[in-house]
């Protein structure tokens, strides 16, 4: 297993990502349904259905070993998203440009969602 297979949920940054809102939208609702959610309590994800700010979860930077607060939710077509501080804490600090390939993985230890840039666009 190569360091990039762990990453189960993979996303290339489209200019939409990166330019002025403080969310990202994950549509491999698949992915992130068996590979993320399966690890919560029920009621949390109720609560990332129901509630409009959905649940706070912790990303970890497995790149800068920081950690960053996010919510995360589903919205009406079930598509997840990250957001609080998202442009801030990712966009922003990581410099993330349209073109990157960012990834995803559930730590089930630290019930910590994993992120990592795989791939930088130097377009």
């Amino acid at each position: 297993m190569t360091s990039h297979d762990k990453f189960t949920i993979k996303t290339l940054l489209t200019e939409a990502d990166v330019s002025g809102r403080d969310y990202i939208t994950l549509d491999n609702e698949e992915e992130v349904g068996e590979h993320i959610v399966t690890h919560w309590h029920p009621m949390n994800i109720h609560k990332a259905i129901s509630n409009e700010d959905g649940i706070e979860l912790t990303i970890r930077d497995i790149d800068t070993k920081s950690d960053h607060k996010v919510n995360f939710r589903c919205n009406a077509s079930y598509s997840s998203i990250l957001q609080g501080h998202w442009r801030l804490n990712f966009i922003e600090r990581r410099s993330l440009k349209a073109g990157d390939e960012i990834g995803f993985f559930w730590d089930p230890v630290l019930c910590t969602l994993c992120f990592s840039v795989l791939m930088k666009n130097y377009l």
